[in-house]
């Protein structure tokens, strides 16, 4: 008995031939590749916003001068964090920022608002997270819309103040060793020399009271301003200070090539991130910086990383 060997030949042309892109991939090696090319973008520019961006922390080292120094504050340092949005934002990409904030060993930590996401989860997160922040000078802050439970410019009111999670917030925070400051000014000294801080409260709100904040400013005494919002310099331009730090903004989250910021909660959006820099009322020039945050409101970031900035302070020529 003889035995043979049946062999299959299966034709792929033949039975792609109704189905070109299939029969593409398959058969043309270039075609596969840049197939292959097209899918990998799409698939980072869905995946790299939404899970990797957010928590990629940038520190950034910047020189913060001054016209009239106090010799006692040349090379003091002051770390800005703002937007941590505790409560949306994961709690260990919190803690490690705030490790690396501390591995900063600043003089001074200010805090420009947005502590929480309006929730009782944020209220916990920013209890535990809050106690971490330490420094020789301390730990100055102010609120932000999403404190008062504002997200809104149309949705604001008086009522925000009486809100159970927000006056339970404003009690964590003075637990916690974090200087709360609504309206009002302080001072740090060194060597009899003082530089002063002055912190207003949520303009959306309606709270936010620059006369008040300002009794008993010196106008000449280096004077550093913490404002949530950028559009309060408009409010704040004729008082004096010499730096305005903001937040609020995030940079727009996400910044679209061409289209720009896609996300801006501010009536002037030309100061979405960075430094600004305006005459002040003696005819020096003043400087307000806006940072892009640590934290968000959606989990999506693009072109705009979260960050942390740490000024050195200078004396100018």
């Amino acid at each position: 008995m003889s035995h043979h060997k049946t062999v299959y030949q299966f034709d792929v042309r033949q039975s792609l031939r109704s189905r070109p892109l299939e029969r593409q991939l398959l058969l043309n090696p270039w075609f596969f590749k840049l197939m292959r090319g097209i899918g990998m973008v799409g698939l980072t520019a869905i995946v790299y916003p939404r899970f990797v961006a957010p928590y990629r922390l940038t520190v950034r080292h910047h020189p913060m001068a001054f016209a009239k120094l106090p010799e006692a504050f040349a090379g003091y340092r002051i770390l800005h964090i703002t937007d941590t949005h505790a409560g949306t934002v994961r709690r260990s990409f919190l803690r490690d920022t705030f490790a690396r904030a501390m591995a900063l060993k600043p003089d001074l930590i200010l805090m420009s608002g947005d502590l929480i996401d309006y929730s009782r989860a944020g209220l916990e997160a920013i209890a535990t997270l809050l106690p971490l922040l330490r420094a020789p000078d301390g730990v100055l802050t102010i609120l932000g819309n999403h404190d008062y439970h504002e997200y809104s410019s149309h949705h604001v009111g008086e009522r925000s103040a009486h809100r159970a999670i927000h006056k339970r917030l404003v009690k964590v925070v003075q637990r916690s060793g974090v200087r709360l400051l609504r309206n009002e000014s302080c001072s740090v000294q060194r060597g009899g020399q003082r530089l002063q801080i002055v912190g207003l409260d949520e303009m959306w709100v309606g709270h936010m009271n620059p006369a008040l904040a300002f009794a008993g400013v010196d106008p000449v005494a280096a004077t550093i301003v913490l404002q949530h919002n950028p559009d309060g310099y408009l409010v704040l331009k004729d008082f004096p200070w010499h730096w305005m730090l903001c937040g609020h903004s995030h940079g727009g989250q996400v910044d679209l090539p061409l289209l720009g910021p896609l996300y801006v909660p501010m009536e002037n959006r030309q100061w979405v991130k960075g430094f600004f820099q305006f005459p002040g009322p003696d005819g020096r020039p003043r400087t307000m910086f806006v940072s892009p945050g640590v934290g968000h409101t959606a989990p999506v970031r693009l072109r705009v990383p979260p960050e942390i900035t740490l000024f050195t302070l200078t004396g100018t020529p």
